[in-house]
């Protein structure tokens, strides 16, 4: 699974190296291979030489951006790295990520479905769960109102606050056309 680090911003100085825009913090020590590109299919490989933090802002130095020109070309792209390059310390954080695949369960211990996608929202997060049969689906909130959150990093489940019901009225239909 890949991670969306932000895009490539402005290029900084002489020697390759740019700005991380759509970051508020600084890129993991332990990040040390990057993908760069419009899409990440189709996205090239980089190594980094240097991470750092300047102004505010996120900065990367890596092998395909030998001078500012080069670091020019990629300004506007996506820059992902393998989740399992970033490290998460604390066994009580998670990566949102790392819920994708996991089968939830309501409050009686009722499967709903698995979560299939992990949408980031401006005001919350939601995870998007399909039910067993994939014909319907139903976004979740991740917050205590809803998710029970004391589930750990490599759990594979998530179990629910609320029964099936709370949810009746807002499942997606997936019928073909």
């Amino acid at each position: 699974m890949f991670l969306k680090l932000g895009i490539v911003g402005r290029a900084l100085g002489l020697q390759g190296s740019f700005y991380v825009s759509g970051r508020d913090e600084p890129i993991p020590e332990t990040v040390k291979t990057i993908k760069i590109g419009q899409r990440l299919e189709i996205a090239r490989d980089a190594e980094i030489i240097s991470v750092g933090w300047q102004k505010g802002r996120a900065t990367i130095k890596c092998n395909i951006a030998h001078d500012r020109t080069a670091a020019e070309l990629l300004t506007g792209m996506s820059i992902w790295t393998s989740d399992a390059q970033v490290k998460v310390e604390n066994e009580n954080e998670f990566l949102l990520s790392d819920l994708i695949g996991r089968t939830v369960f309501d409050s009686d211990g009722v499967k709903l479905g698995v979560v299939e996608d992990v949408v980031r929202m401006p005001a919350s997060t939601n995870m998007v769960v399909v039910n067993g049969d994939l014909s319907a689906d139903v976004d979740i909130p991740v917050i205590s109102d809803y998710v029970d959150m004391r589930f750990k990093r490599w759990d594979t489940a998530i179990n629910l606050v609320v029964p099936l019901s709370t949810f009746e009225e807002i499942w997606n239909s997936r019928k073909k056309k």
